[in-house]
């Protein structure tokens, strides 16, 4: 057993002063009685003139002690060690990737159990341990550092929450180690329910494993239908994950606006999964919703999502004197609305386009909306030839609009070679030089090609068509979310206007982040929770509201490997109810308790 505290040896001196209390001699009370009693007291009353008496044996006197030096214990802190060193530094890492949601029995979650665990650890070390308590999934977190208050361990214990990413404690890995390296003498508790690859780090990892029956919905999207009457409908596709070893069968509920639309019996087999149909639904909003109809041990990946665009079709302007290889690879692709002009006049009336392209010309001023595709525009702008190139090969870089056609060379009699932005990427190159380049400027895209396609044989090749299908894929997502879907933990940049106000974005939880335009780089990071994202900003009095979709990280969380996953514990069967010790402060304040409940009761009986 070990002290934390010696101070209070000092009220050892109260013990004195209670035996000096019983010495005195109590004030005498006066009794009718025969005056012959007085001569035999007579020995008595002259003793009486003395202020002290002797110290007789009285069972409140050492009942009084008694709890005086109980409390002086509990002043203390004795501390019951069970077995090796008592640890100054400790440092406990929880993990909170989405797994740790599965329940790990019929009362708690695995991330329950651990953090009753966690306290209850917290409660056994000394009073003078200091404590750090970490988080890990796909990074790690500090929530307390070097902290000995065990009633703000266990608060900020209680107040963590479980986030739906992906990944395990071994992120916290190095960052224990780091601070190891600074101590001589510590201890490491990871709560987990993966394998921890500790390495050179001494830790012990907590097991929190159980075999669990799991349902995933995976996935949704959707697609549009037009019957003979040209009215359209939607199909949606979902896919469905059975993680347990028995055949399920279960209802998908398909919500739009959290409206029942639709309900779809599927059965899935074992350790398979299964593909659902929605055909034919009649729906015009913003948000598709499947949910699994069952319950499970993971509540959290039984939805999947999806957010509807405002338009299935895209209204785009091609502005050329005459293109048809151009206009022929555009209308091929199924979402376009194609309006034809050639005067640039148009482009600037009231009507607004999703998508400009110019061929061979560029207005001296931009739409302010909708993106924007230039063949061989002429310097001006945001435009800048460096050089002019004759008879010369272009390559396709590797980029995210090139796909299936990088490395592809054709040939060009005439080329321009560009200022590349500092905004843009460049993905076509002529050697050293840049001779097309694209990116996101101002809230829109914008990609430049520096050639005419008649001046070209790449009209000519199989190429072509598969290059504007991706240009214009690329184009399509217009606005200030990228990408309609996104895994939990990704960092997002929005492709705000700078001439607008702050970025809004809020999450399924109703948390609100303000993020400045005018810095483009400011990334959201907030994305720790599966669901359904709003972006908001302001232009000109108008505000523009957009939603994308946070995926719930089915492949690494939903169906874990069980065989995996309990092999990594280090605690023994005989140490499950992890323990650094025992205080035995509350045992001493119990006992003073109890022995000042006796003395009343003798003293009560007493008189």
């Amino acid at each position: 057993m070990t002290i934390t505290n010696w101070w209070p040896l000092v009220f050892l001196l109260l013990i004195p002063a209670i035996i000096l209390l019983y010495m005195l001699k109590q004030k005498a009370r006066e009794y009718p009685f025969s005056s012959s009693m007085l001569w035999r007291e007579i020995f008595n009353n002259i003793e009486a003139t003395t202020p002290w008496e002797k110290l007789k044996k009285n069972l409140l006197m050492f009942l009084q002690i008694l709890t005086v030096l109980l409390l002086i214990l509990a002043l203390m802190a004795p501390y019951l060690k069970h077995g090796g060193r008592k640890y100054d530094n400790v440092v406990i890492v929880l993990d909170t990737s989405a797994s740790m949601g599965i329940q790990y029995n019929e009362e708690r979650t695995r991330m329950e159990e651990a953090v009753e665990r966690a306290c209850n650890y917290v409660d056994s070390l000394s009073e003078t341990a200091q404590v750090t308590i970490l988080t890990a999934n796909q990074e790690t977190g500090i929530i307390k550092t070097n902290v000995t208050d065990k009633s703000e361990l266990k608060k900020a214990l209680r107040n963590l929450t479980l986030t739906d990413m992906s990944g395990d404690a071994g992120a916290a890995v190095s960052v224990v180690q780091s601070m190891a390296n600074q101590w001589e003498q510590y201890e490491a508790v990871f709560f987990t329910d993966s394998p921890v690859e500790l390495g050179n780090l001494e830790a012990q990892v907590i097991n929190l494993y159980t075999d669990y029956n799991n349902l995933s919905m995976d996935y949704i999207s959707y697609g549009m239908e037009y019957d003979e009457t040209g009215t359209p409908s939607l199909t949606v596709i979902g896919k469905i994950t059975n993680g347990t070893s028995e055949d399920v069968t279960t209802d998908i509920n398909l919500y739009g606006d959290d409206v029942l639309l639709m309900v779809q019996s599927v059965q899935v087999p074992a350790a398979s999964s299964q593909v659902v149909y929605f055909e034919q639904v009649d729906f015009n909003g913003r948000v598709l919703t499947a949910e699994i109809n069952n319950k499970d041990d993971l509540q959290a990946d039984n939805k999947a999502y999806a957010t509807l665009n405002d338009d299935t079709q895209k209204r785009v302007l091609l502005v050329t004197e005459d293109n048809m290889f151009l206009e022929k690879a555009v209308v091929n692709v199924s979402w376009v609305d194609l309006y034809k002009t050639n005067q640039l006049s148009a482009v600037n009336n009231s009507e607004k386009f999703d998508l400009y392209i110019f061929d061979g010309m560029m207005p001296e001023t931009l739409p302010e909306q909708g993106n924007v595709i230039c063949f061989q525009p002429p310097a001006g702008g945001d435009v800048t030839i460096q050089d002019t190139l004759t008879n010369v090969n272009l390559v396709f870089m590797d980029t995210e609009i090139t796909k299936y056609v990088s490395d592809f060379s054709f040939g060009v009699s005439e080329a321009a070679e560009y200022e590349r932005p500092i905004w843009a990427d460049s993905f076509i190159s002529s050697g050293d030089g840049c001779a097309g380049y694209f990116g996101e400027n101002n809230g829109r895209r914008i990609a430049v090609l520096g050639f005419d396609i008649h001046h070209s044989d790449l009209a000519l090749q199989a190429e072509f068509p598969i290059l504007i299908s991706n240009l214009m894929d690329y184009m399509m997502v217009s606005g200030m979310a990228g990408e309609e879907y996104y895994e939990t933990g990704e960092k997002i940049v929005f492709n705000g206007n700078l001439n607008g106000s702050d970025i809004v974005v809020q999450s399924p939880q109703g948390t609100t982040t303000v993020l400045p335009a005018a810095v483009a780089t400011n990334a959201y990071t907030d994305t720790g929770r599966a669901g359904v994202y709003t972006v908001s900003q302001t232009v000109d009095g108008e505000e523009r509201q957009e939603q994308f979709v946070v995926r719930f990280p089915v492949e690494e969380e939903s169906h874990q490997n069980g065989e995996e996953a309990q092999e990594h514990e280090t605690i023994g069967e005989d140490e499950k109810n992890l323990t650094g010790g025992r205080d035995l402060r509350n045992l001493m304040i119990l006992l003073a308790l109890l022995a000042l409940a006796v003395e009343w009761f003798v003293y009560v009986r007493q008189h």
